[in-house]
Order: C-alpha cells, then structure tokens, then sequence
C-alpha cells in the first residue's frame, strides 16, 4: 500500500483518496465489514470505492462540526454503520496519524490534500502496488464462469470472496477484470484462493510487462489464418506489443493490458461453428443396430436430457450446444460453438454416448414412473 500511497501523491493526483482508502484497510483484515451495508455506500467499481465512500461521508460530518461535538456512535446509527462502528473508529485515528505526517511535510504536504473521487486515477494508484494481483475472468478465457486466473501465472486460480460487492449471481456474468488486496489459500496445497479487497479495472490501466501464449490446435490455426484472425490482431497491436506465431502456438509479450486485449481478441476469432447429427452406424441387421435405432427414436423425444451436459461446458468451457431433434425425419442435430479443441471433445462424448446406447436393451423415459435407470 505505501507504493500505492507514493504514487497517487507523485503521479495520479488522489493523494486524499489513497490516505482514505490506506486508513480503513490498515484495520481491516476481512471483507466481512462490506456485509450489511446500506444500498448508497456500495459502488460498482468494486470495494475499494466502497471503502472510500464510508470514509468520505464520516469524514464529512467529522471535519463540519466542533472536534467535541462529534460522537461516532451517533453518526453510525445515523448512518446505518453501527455494526462496524469499532472499524470506523480505528480507521479514523489511523487518518489523523497520517494527515498529521503528511502535514509537516513540505513535499507532499499539497498532494495529500488532492480528492479526486475518480476510481480511474485510484485504480491506477493500486496498480502500482498489486500489479501482481490483477485476475481475469476465465470465462474470458473460454474457461469456467466464476473462477478467477491470476494473469502473470494462468493456473493460479481464485474465486472471489462471498462478501465482495463485485460477486455475482451464478446467473449472471461476472466481472471482467479485478485487482485484489488480499489472496487466501485455504490448505497449503494451492488449489483455489479466495480474493478479497476488489476494484474492477480496465486492460489499458495494466502497465507492467508480460509473456503469454496461446496453445492452439491444427483447426484453430488454420481458422485464424483462413479468417484473418491473426493477421487483423497484428495489424491493431504488433505496433504496441511483440506478437509471434509458430507451430500452434501464439507469443505474445509487452504491456499486459495489450496481451490482455489480443487474447481475448484472438480466442474470440478462433470459435466456430460445427453441426453433426446423431447416426447409426451399425450394421443394419445386427442387434447392436436394432438397440441403437430404438433408443436414438426415444432419445429423439426427450431432448431435455441433454441439457445437464450443455449447461456444463457452458458453465466450464463456454461451449454452447443446441439439440434440434426431428421425430418425423427421425433426425437428432447437434450444433456445437467453441473452440475446435474443446468442440472435438464434445463429439467425442457424444461419440461414447452412442456407443453405450447401442448396448442398452431398455430405455426407459425419465418420467416414466419406473425407476430411472437404464436396463441393460
């Protein structure tokens, strides 16, 4: 935080702002305070302006009336902030210290002064400090919707932390991009963490340098060679970062807003189309056709079996998937967008669905009444 702290005084103009935020989170080891807060002091920018907003309006009442005449247990309860008035207390004790020290002092005395209010210039204050603590969405990333992936290491993975005022509902798409505070590993085996403390920033806010690579299959390269995928995201970027393409795999290297955006433009670029139906490819006079063709007829009439699977490589994988099934022309299609790595995964489920179906001697419907088994 003090390398935060140094360059909103030198360099952003939000000196005030960063002592603020500085002040509270000097007190405050768990996102547990952000709980029970009232509807206006939560921002969409995350819980560091949230943070800041707190401090903002105690400070306001604190600095209008006669040093005597404040009562923090009064403005709480006024403020609806009683659960965390002992926080509040001690980040402000915290805030006179500091504006105490900046105040005798001649070359920051001005810039400690300067309140921005602006999670732009804020957010690039932090940035200076916790570069390193910059997680991107792996939904982004065509990867598992919710999780979080530290990006100068992609297999750090995160969540973020239940309280944060930037989590979402399992329905809705989360955030983007998040610079975090804290990073908790439950277990000393490094699996998950949990991410706490979050602002929300923009690719063009990440300064620092970074290495990158796409793996990419054959398909995948032809389709951003045949598309002009790659030689498009050349032609925006190669100018600002060093970009590099060589057997199946994409090097990218410079500012890590830019890799950012060229990633996510090329892994865009590399998603297609791809449709099949389900077929019986037995021979027609055997047993194993006969099974396959009843069950295909019954499968064909409850396509909503299928939805436990489309939900999950969409949750995991940003595949979509949709069944169009036909009764009358006895015809089951499957359409499948991604990428052709995990699109050829897919098909090969499918593939091993058939095969099991081919082998099954009743089918029975799942709200048929009879236990929900298949017979073999």
């Amino acid at each position: 935080m003090a390398r935060c702290l140094l360059a909103a005084l030198r360099q952003y103009n939000c000196g005030r702002d960063l002592i603020c935020l500085a002040s509270i989170l000097s007190v405050s080891n768990t996102t547990t305070l952000l709980t029970k807060l009232p509807q206006r002091f939560k921002n969409s920018d995350g819980d560091f302006m949230t943070l800041l907003s707190i401090m903002n309006e105690i400070l306001l009442i604190k600095q209008s009336v006669a040093a005597r005449s404040f009562n923090l247990k009064r403005v709480c309860e006024a403020k609806s902030l009683t659960h965390i008035r002992h926080i509040i207390g001690q980040a402000l004790r915290r805030y006179t210290s500091l504006e105490k020290s900046f105040d005798i002092s001649n070359e920051y005395r001005q810039q400690a002064q300067i309140k921005s209010d602006k999670w732009e210039l804020i957010a690039k204050a932090l940035l200076i400090g916790y570069s390193n603590n910059v997680f991107v969405s792996k939904k982004d990333l065509q990867d598992r919707t919710h999780h979080f992936a530290r990006y100068s290491d992609i297999n750090d993975t995160a969540v973020l932390h239940l309280k944060s005022t930037l989590t979402r509902p399992i329905s809705q798409a989360p955030v983007s991009l998040v610079v975090a505070r804290d990073i908790l590993y439950l277990s000393s085996i490094r699996l998950t963490a949990i991410i706490s403390f979050l602002g929300v920033v923009k690719p063009d806010g990440i300064n620092h340098n970074i290495e990158r690579q796409i793996k990419l299959n054959e398909a995948e390269e032809n389709c951003l060679k045949t598309n002009n995928g790659y030689s498009t995201a050349k032609s925006m970027f190669s100018n600002i970062i060093h970009m590099e393409f060589n057997n199946g795999l994409i090097h990218l290297n410079g500012l890590a807003g830019v890799v950012l955006t060229t990633e996510l433009y090329l892994l865009q670029q590399s998603i297609i189309e791809y449709t099949f139906c389900l077929e019986n490819n037995n021979p027609s006079n055997s047993t194993k056709y006969k099974n396959l063709q009843q069950n295909l007829d019954s499968v064909m009439k409850m396509p909503q079996i299928f939805n436990p699977m489309i939900w999950r490589w969409e949750a995991e994988k940003q595949v979509k998937m949709s069944i169009n099934s036909n009764t009358a022309t006895k015809t089951c299609e499957i359409t499948i967008k991604g990428r052709d790595s995990q699109i050829q995964k897919v098909k090969e489920e499918f593939d091993s669905f058939l095969n099991w179906l081919q082998d099954c001697a009743v089918f029975r419907h799942p709200n048929s009444g009879e236990n929900k088994e298949l017979l073999f």
